[in-house]
């Protein structure tokens, strides 16, 4: 039983994530409708790109150029293929709106889209001229939901003098599936991992462009959430992905770290296939690209996704990655939340309108581990989790769900990392965060729970107090604001000026960086470890 195979049962609907793109900003991406305008004098918000030049806009105190293609729209035979660059355009780009959001169904935090030309990116960089670092960020969503745009406003990081980039990547199947008849027709023995492709090549157009936006090529980090953290991670691990970033922050992505295997991944690909009526009998690969993208969304909506092993893009997991040492080595920041569960739990009662009972206390534990009730897989959670021990059984639900699934396996991360890089890990514990979704039944208020660390860091300080915020919240958002654009600028998460809690390296005594409010704070590997329950999480992985 591994560790993390509680996050692939979907009969408990922990990992039914459509819920994880988590909307910071509260508001819906806008659509581009691919406005160009006509040319004319130069402008002093105009940017040159290989592609053929943008014209940005003035946003508070930043430029942005949004909705800019990276990449060919991937429809047709580009459908389940490597991406490849956008076309060059003979008019100047008005990159003033979001571009599509990626093919998905939608959902808590995601809007619905059929729109396969969506491979744009955003950026937002100081009004000065200048050579400043740059910031890749990753959404969220169980690669199913979210994009790049408007729930994301990274104002007080472009305040702190670097340049941030928000992207949209492929989701669920036209993403992340696999098929033997894809695996045939391709160069590489492989199939997958579209959507890490994608991300590959918006990194590779922040090499190429960037410094036209007052960026510095030479100094790129990666950083993401949930699914976004977890793309960081595999990006880690991808031999494709050497020398496209400089330093590397996951926010909790150390869930299922194992991955699929190709096999794994062409099994499920060919069940989508077949409910698309695309069978062995015929040209599996064709069906397959000419499939509506509404059939699609809607035949995907029965599985997860997550990257799989792929020859030469992705050989080895990211756990077998960080594990041997094989991995691009650059300084990394990695974290999880206290209360990452709360958000799962919550949504599924908010599902349901009702709270979870203690007579569905073992099923749910069942059905998370795969396990009959009445085993002892399932007699060793209950124990270890006493429901005498919380306030509810949701509470003990939720308490299984973070730390089985993402603080027991940071923590092995972490340390596993720091034995080759410079790796700083933190801890997100501030339980007063603004709240991103109603109360639900056993949850009044959600803690520190999943995604709610990122509005402390992309979003504006009078959007998180709107969102309820105190004195105490901004406080720590603008340490950890300053602790993210430190790392960014020298892979070291500690200001210069010296006026934020010292940030030790893993490496130096075991501690984390416990983000709390109003300032952070030392907590060692083994109160975390203890908090969460890692030495049992560890040995029942292993049986």
């Amino acid at each position: 039983m591994r560790i993390h195979s509680v996050c692939k049962r979907r009969a408990l609907g922990w990992c039914a994530c459509v819920v994880l793109a988590v909307g910071i900003a509260g508001c819906s991406d806008s659509n581009s409708d691919s406005s160009v305008d006509d040319g004319g004098e130069t402008n002093a918000l105009q940017r040159e790109t290989a592609q053929g030049a943008v014209v940005g806009v003035e946003e508070d105190r930043q430029l942005s150029f949004k909705g800019v293609p990276y990449a060919a729209a991937p429809t047709g035979e580009r459908r389940f293929a490597l991406p490849q660059p956008a076309p060059r355009r003979s008019q100047r780009l008005a990159a003033n709106a979001f571009g599509s959001p990626c093919p998905q169904g939608g959902g808590t935090f995601g809007i619905p889209s059929t729109d396969e030309d969506c491979l744009f990116l955003n950026i937002y960089t100081p009004k000065a001229d200048g050579s400043y670092p740059v910031m890749v960020w990753i959404h969220g969503g169980a690669f199913v939901t979210g994009s790049g745009g408007a729930n994301y406003n990274p104002l007080r990081l472009v305040d702190k003098d670097v340049v941030v980039v928000t992207i949209n990547y492929r989701l669920g199947a036209f993403g992340f599936l696999a098929h033997p008849a894809l695996t045939a027709a391709s160069e590489d023995a492989g199939s997958g991992d579209y959507g890490l492709m994608d991300q590959q090549a918006a990194l590779q157009w922040v090499q190429d462009n960037i410094a036209n936006f007052g960026g510095d090529p030479d100094n790129v980090t990666v950083f993401g959430e949930s699914a976004g953290g977890h793309s960081v991670l595999s990006q880690l691990a991808s031999p494709a992905a050497a020398g496209l970033f400089d330093q590397a922050i996951v926010e909790s992505g150390a869930y299922s770290p194992g991955q699929r295997t190709l096999a794994q991944a062409e099994s499920q690909g060919q069940q989508i296939a077949d409910a698309l009526g695309c069978r062995a009998d015929s040209d599996v690969a064709d069906c397959l690209r000419d499939a509506s993208v509404e059939d699609i969304v809607a035949a995907q909506a029965a599985f997860d996704f997550i990257p799989n092993t792929r020859p030469q893009f992705l050989p080895n997991s990211i756990a077998q990655a960080i594990g041997s040492g094989d991995f691009n080595r650059v300084p990394v920041l990695e974290g999880t939340n206290r209360d990452e569960g709360e958000l799962f739990i919550a949504i599924d009662e908010l599902t349901r309108d009702a709270a979870f009972g203690p007579d569905d206390y073992r099923p749910r534990i069942a059905a998370a581990l795969g396990a009959p009730k009445a085993s002892a897989a399932v007699d060793a959670v209950a124990q270890e989790y006493p429901l005498a021990d919380y306030s509810d059984t949701s509470h003990a639900l939720a308490a299984i769900f973070t730390d089985s699934t993402f603080a027991c396996n940071g923590l092995a991360q972490v340390g596993a990392l720091s034995v080759n890089v410079n790796t700083y890990a933190y801890a997100f514990a501030d339980r007063g965060a603004p709240s991103l979704l109603p109360p639900a039944p056993s949850f009044p208020d959600y803690g520190a729970a999943h995604a709610y660390e990122i509005s402390y860091v992309l979003n504006t300080e009078a959007a998180m107090r709107e969102r309820g915020a105190g004195d105490d919240q901004i406080a720590l958002s603008n340490a950890m604001i300053d602790y993210w654009t430190s790392f960014a600028k020298t892979g070291d998460p500690n200001p210069s000026a010296g006026d934020r809690p010292f940030w030790e390296t893993f490496a130096s005594n075991g501690n984390y960086q416990e983000l709390v409010a109003p300032e952070p704070r030392r907590l060692s590997s083994s109160d975390f470890s203890a908090r969460h329950h890692c030495d049992f999480w560890q040995s029942f992985g292993a049986q």
